[in-house]
């Protein structure tokens, strides 16, 4: 089997709507099958558990199940409330509180249909109640979800360090400030389209005894990722401890801080965390084959010579690498894109000039965009549902959020210290 007949393959099964995992390793069977090579076909399974057989990937099932148990202690609903007090009053109001709380709860999950779920139910009802239309509420909701991915504690970030040997300490300081500002420009477009429409202001009376009172609701939610990730920076514990300490503190604020939690909570919890997990080591294991077939037809080498036939200039090199992620994300999962491609790109990348922190940066909010475009896009589909309306009023909507995301990913690729400043600053890399 040909690889050029693998990648057809590959593609035809994908576009059926078969899941990802599935895919690569059907595909990766197929290859070897078709190949004679019966041999290789017999070491495929011993292939895919040295692709799970990495300590530091022991740590997502647990940040998983802290966001969850976070989730259902009810912090959503305090973050809402602290988010209303500080932006509810700004143009776009209950907009603009959507994506504040998003940027905190990204703390919490670090998944973007996390979020999606957590906050979709609460902001796009009560939004359409106050004038907004239904797609813009949805739109928003969808594209502030996707700071979750970026902003550390990440699983998506604990999974590239892991794939490419990169400090995920470095990885989740590299990601502060871009993570940031996608939910600043997130804001920004907000602010814009709610004067153009004539979106309205909200009335919040806030007094300084209920900002202090909300803000300390809250800060039991903030406090969590400063934990993980300054014990990670600090050294005090490794990304995998992290994610441990991470599921105490949950536990402990939702059973006897705000003893919204109880037993029976339990088998709900560990069932939803189990399963994103699942999903999630799914494509791990699948993509595992795939590598291996990648590195047997050398194709890093072969796409490094196409890249460089083009250009060998690094500016049309960094831009061609994001217009390959971009148009590959609209066709998978960023874990499935990372897992696939980042060890395939990466030389080009180099050579390009990009640090490794800063191309995993560029490639993970390169991934979030996917998620937001058909005709896979998780994200996507899952808001519509909510929302009940159809895909194209939504990525009409999704478009100006999507086009000021990919001008980040630029700024990413050719300003080195917005993703390097804060880890060189910390001396996690050079």
């Amino acid at each position: 089997m040909s690889i050029t007949a693998f990648i057809t393959v590959f593609f035809v099964l994908l576009f059926l709507g078969l899941p990802i995992g599935f895919v690569m390793a059907v595909t990766s069977a197929l290859y070897f099958l078709l190949s004679g090579n019966m041999l290789y076909l017999l070491m495929l399974p011993e292939r895919i558990f040295s692709g799970l057989d990495v300590f530091v990937l022991m740590s997502i099932p647990f940040f998983m199940l802290a966001g969850e148990i976070m989730n259902r202690a009810g912090m959503s609903d305090r973050l809402v409330a602290f988010s209303n007090m500080i932006v509810g009053r700004f143009r776009g109001g209950l907009a603009q509180v959507n994506v504040l709380a998003s940027i905190l709860f990204a703390g919490i999950t670090g998944v973007a249909l996390g979020d999606v779920a957590a906050l979709g139910k609460i902001f796009i009802p009560q939004m359409e109640k106050q004038g907004y239309t239904r797609a813009f509420a949805a739109a928003v909701t969808a594209a502030s979800s996707l700071v979750g991915p970026i902003i550390p504690p990440s699983t998506i970030i604990v999974l590239y360090g892991a794939i490419m040997g990169v400090s995920v300490g470095a990885m989740f300081a590299g990601a502060i400030i871009p993570g940031l500002l996608i939910g600043i420009s997130d804001m920004i477009v907000v602010y814009y389209l709610a004067r153009k429409r004539g979106y309205p202001r909200q009335t919040v009376e806030v007094t300084p005894r209920k900002f202090v009172k909300g803000g300390a609701d809250a800060s039991l939610a903030i406090v969590m990722p400063v934990i993980i990730v300054g014990g990670i920076l600090g050294g005090v514990f490794t990304p995998t401890e992290a994610a441990a300490v991470a599921v105490i503190y949950a536990l402990i604020v939702g059973l006897f801080v705000f003893r919204t939690l109880n037993l029976k909570d339990g088998g709900a919890i560990l069932y939803n965390a189990v399963i994103d997990s699942s999903r999630l080591f799914f494509i791990i294991a699948g993509a595992a084959t795939v590598g291996w077939v990648f590195a047997m037809e050398n194709i890093p080498a072969v796409v490094e010579q196409a890249f460089l036939t083009v250009s060998e200039n690094p500016i049309v090199l960094v831009l061609l690498i994001n217009l390959f992620f971009l148009v590959m994300g609209m066709w998978m999962e960023p874990g499935a894109l990372i897992i696939l491609f980042a060890p395939v790109i990466a030389p080009l990348a180099y050579k390009a000039g990009l640090h490794p922190v800063q191309f995993g940066i560029m490639l993970i909010i390169n991934g979030n965009i996917g998620l937001c475009t058909p005709p896979v896009g998780n994200v996507l589909f899952a808001v519509a549902n909510i929302a009940r309306i159809g895909i194209d009023k939504l990525a009409r909507e999704l478009l100006p959020f999507l086009v000021l995301n990919f001008s980040i990913i630029l700024l990413v690729g050719y300003w080195a210290d917005l993703s390097l400043w804060i880890p060189r600053m910390l001396g996690l890399i050079r």
